[in-house]
């Protein structure tokens, strides 16, 4: 016990200050992808062609974030045309910001100081729920936002949702957003649940999270890190400004 106890004063706080503080993610990690400016059509089009989830547009190179699942193929076969950026934050409004801000803002003022997820997987390859566990880790702590999880919808105030929703799925995760008390707020995780993804289209599959219920945030990414998601929920509780970047 002692040992434990000096060995913690020596190595002091190790949590993150983000949202509040700076972090970043580490050297070598694959953002989303960018096209590059002066990028030939000839590149973009053997880029689009790649690129499994159908997130670049053959003619303008424009990246879908909410498709994108940053596996680099692109930026490989084309280096001149594409690049992998080191951002990690791309969660985003899924309708009008400007409105929506105003609408989660009295949302979340009428939720109080704490906040209670309901999360519900409805389909991802685990990836997504690896992250979301992670929130609660020594090193994020978000439980110091004043961010729980709780077991029950009926005690939530937040849906976090990961996975493309399955045709097995689509009733459960229809029944727990009625059942969560108003005011509520969902937040698609990841790029299955804000897009498909790869699975979009795919027999037994209906796609992204919003063709089942509405949708306030998307946080793209596959998996998004833990400070992509840190940065979704304090934008879903109208604590940050969104990111331009869809």
């Amino acid at each position: 016990m002692n040992r434990w106890f000096l060995r913690g004063l020596r190595t002091g706080i190790v949590t993150t200050r983000f949202p509040s503080g700076i972090d970043a993610m580490p050297a070598g990690w694959r953002g989303r992808a960018v096209c590059q400016e002066g990028a030939d059509a000839q590149s973009i089009a053997r880029a689009a062609a790649v690129c499994l989830s159908g997130a670049i547009e053959e003619r303008s190179g424009a990246v879908d974030v909410d498709r994108c699942f940053q596996c680099g193929e692109c930026a490989r076969i084309t280096p001149r045309a594409f690049a992998m950026s080191a951002e990690f934050n791309l969660a985003h409004f899924s309708a009008d910001p400007t409105e929506e801000r105003a609408r989660l803002r009295e949302r979340v003022r009428s939720l109080g100081k704490s906040i209670m997820i309901r999360h519900i997987d409805v389909g991802s390859d685990c990836s997504e729920d690896q992250e979301m566990q992670a929130l609660f880790n020594p090193y994020y702590d978000v439980t110091r936002l004043g961010i729980f999880l709780t077991a029950s919808p009926r005690h939530a105030d937040l849906l976090a949702v990961t996975g493309a929703v399955t045709g097995a799925m689509a009733e459960p995760l229809r029944r727990t957003y009625d059942a969560m008390p108003e005011p509520k707020v969902v937040v698609a995780v990841g790029t299955s649940a804000a897009s498909g993804g790869i699975f979009a289209g795919s027999p037994g599959i209906i796609g992204a999270v919003e063709r089942v219920i509405p949708v306030d945030i998307a946080i793209p990414g596959s998996p998004p890190p833990p400070l992509a998601i840190i940065a979704g929920l304090w934008l879903a509780l109208g604590r940050i400004p969104p990111v331009a970047c869809r």
